[in-house]
């Protein structure tokens, strides 16, 4: 059994690969919380894995957290995904190519196996990221946008007369707060099809691809059609592993 993690910027996901299939899988909220105390809460019951694949965009202090919980509760290191210049297939643009959220560059590993095509990549989470990748493996480089929590907190935090109150996400908004999540929603799926189509026009057809936290939220709300992958990043995550590329 494998452990794999995806340890973001608002949750923690993960699942347990067995004979090639997902089977155990969980997710929480870290916010205050110390790493020990999640890895704790979501892992304890777990039987001992034979490795545990992570892919963080979480900092330092994660790093460090599910290390120690990991080696003094199984006696195993704990693998981090890097970003790199070149791996599973596929070339990064950017020139310090480290510097590319690692989340990114195994949702691309995942998506050049599922396709071996020119495709594009949606992850809806904290940031919305979208990426071009081209038929030959080659990262033709994205774009990344607030994410619509990221957006609420900004009119929240701005905007003296806007209190952060849930809402609900309409087209006809007829409260300031349903206004300000319709608008968020909105302003997301606007985002994604508008980019999405621009990347097409100029780098050619190819599946677009959806994943993240609030793609199943969004996914109704686009106007072109998208490939929903929930497992993108535990695809990733398991093809990198089979492949020995974590570090």
């Amino acid at each position: 059994m494998i452990l794999l993690a995806d340890v973001g910027n608002s949750r923690v996901k993960w699942v347990t690969c067995e004979e090639g299939g997902f089977s155990r899988r969980g997710q929480a909220s870290h916010n205050e919380e110390s790493w020990a105390a999640v890895a704790e809460s979501q892992w304890r019951d777990l039987p001992r894995p034979a490795r545990a694949v992570i892919v963080s965009v979480a900092g330092l202090e994660a790093y460090a957290g599910l290390t120690e919980w990991i080696g003094q509760r199984w006696g195993i290191v704990a693998e981090f995904v890097a970003s790199t210049a070149e791996a599973c297939g596929i070339r990064n643009s950017y020139a310090e190519p480290e510097r590319m959220g690692a989340d990114r560059w195994v949702a691309m590993i995942a998506a050049r196996v599922l396709t071996g095509q020119t495709c594009y990549v949606v992850d809806c989470g904290t940031a919305v990221t979208i990426d071009a990748l081209a038929g030959d493996g080659q990262h033709l480089g994205g774009v990344i946008v607030p994410g619509m929590r990221l957006m609420r907190e900004a009119l929240y935090r701005e905007t003296r007369r806007i209190p952060p109150e849930t809402g609900e996400a309409r087209l006809f908004g007829q409260s300031t707060r349903d206004c300000v999540w319709g608008g968020a929603l909105y302003a997301i799926a606007s985002a994604i099809d508008g980019v999405t189509g621009r990347m097409i026009a100029d780098r050619g057809a190819g599946p677009r691809l959806l994943t993240g936290g609030d793609a199943e939220l969004v996914l109704p709300h686009l106007q072109a059609a998208y490939r929903w992958e929930p497992d993108l990043i535990f695809t990733g995550l398991r093809i990198i592993a089979a492949r020995g590329q974590a570090v």
